[in-house]
């Protein structure tokens, strides 16, 4: 098993050191560095190019971990944010942050998030991770992370992107393309719809809303994504 990398960023003292008792309890993970600022933490990934997981702040002087978090390659390294507030947990999903914990966290809730950033490290769901789809007699290379929605029509499915008004139009069944992508990151909500987790702008009773969108929840698929939104702290 990769020993995991890691740098923590908090300005709590406190924090940090909780922090730091999770990790040592943890098999396959190290501290290389840990930050009380935005700054030092800027640096220190300058230092460590190697490193795989930041466990980062939000609330901090000067320069919030949020901030930080969008200055960074999404995925390079991966981002962990810890804080007492849940209500950055959408911010934290366009920044493609693997979980959001919010303080106190349990070792479990800890062990969990770890787990997930083992498994997008080794899925290599990074956001220049890219799929190729046939397309009017050609083939077309799709960005994972420019994917808002898929929608399936019978034989084919339509794929919404960021990038553009036109959804991209393919023959593939749903489901084909639902075991293609990386599980992390993408989830069926409905038997017509695949979304991308990160594309999440609001989330109500049964639906979700992507790129101004409102998109039902079926009853089959509620409870996967339930729980992953608890997961979230939303």
């Amino acid at each position: 098993m990769k020993t995991l990398r890691c740098i923590a960023v908090d300005d709590e003292p406190l924090a940090l050191m909780q922090l730091g008792k999770y990790i040592e309890r943890t098999p396959g993970i190290e501290v290389v560095e840990t930050c009380y600022d935005a700054s030092e933490a800027l640096a220190a990934i300058d230092r460590h190019d190697d490193v795989d997981l930041l466990f980062l702040d939000i609330n901090m002087p000067d320069m919030s971990g949020m901030e930080l978090a969008r200055r960074l390659t999404p995925g390079r390294p991966l981002v962990i944010f810890t804080t007492a507030y849940s209500e950055y947990a959408i911010e934290g999903f366009k920044v493609e942050a693997v979980d959001y914990l919010t303080k106190p966290f349990s070792y479990d809730e800890f062990a969990a998030s770890v787990e997930r950033a083992r498994r997008r490290l080794g899925s290599g769901a990074r956001s220049d991770e890219a799929i190729y789809v046939k397309e009017s007699g050609s083939t077309r290379r799709i960005m994972l992370g420019d994917i808002s929605v898929i929608k399936g029509l019978a034989e084919y499915v339509q794929i919404y992107l960021a990038s553009s008004p036109r959804p991209v139009t393919t023959l593939m069944s749903l489901r084909t393309l639902e075991e293609t992508l990386p599980a992390e990151r993408f989830m069926r909500i409905h038997r017509s719809y695949i979304i991308n987790l990160d594309a999440v702008e609001e989330v109500g009773h049964n639906r979700v809303r992507i790129a101004s969108e409102e998109l039902p929840v079926s009853e089959s698929y509620r409870g996967r994504f339930r729980e992953y939104i608890s997961r979230k702290r939303l």
